[in-house]
């Protein structure tokens, strides 16, 4: 009798994952990074976000940050995040999508 394997031809998925940083106590007298990836919109969104914070936490400082790599579209690379999460507190980044 012949005997017939079906395979699946689907490989395995990447697992991996990254423990959230842990949440600031107080706004006041941080620094906040803001990512852009240079999608339509993003900046906009960004603006709007600074100011809202500004308003609310009139101490808090903002740096604005892009990737090192792309045109079009900047991403981020793991050197870049080392580079920002050094210089801020926390950060928001937009993909305007």
């Amino acid at each position: 009798m012949a005997r017939l394997e079906v395979l699946n031809p689907v490989a395995q998925t990447v697992q991996h994952s990254v423990k959230p940083a842990p949440r600031l106590t107080t706004f006041q007298g941080a620094t906040l990074g803001l990512y852009w990836n240079m999608k339509a919109g993003g900046d906009a969104a960004l603006d709007r976000t600074e100011a809202l914070l500004h308003e609310k936490f009139p101490g808090m400082k903002f740096r604005r940050y892009t990737g090192s790599v792309g045109w079009l579209m900047r991403h981020c690379t793991a050197e870049d995040a080392d580079r920002i999460a050094s210089e801020v507190d926390a950060v928001v980044g937009t993909t305007a999508d």
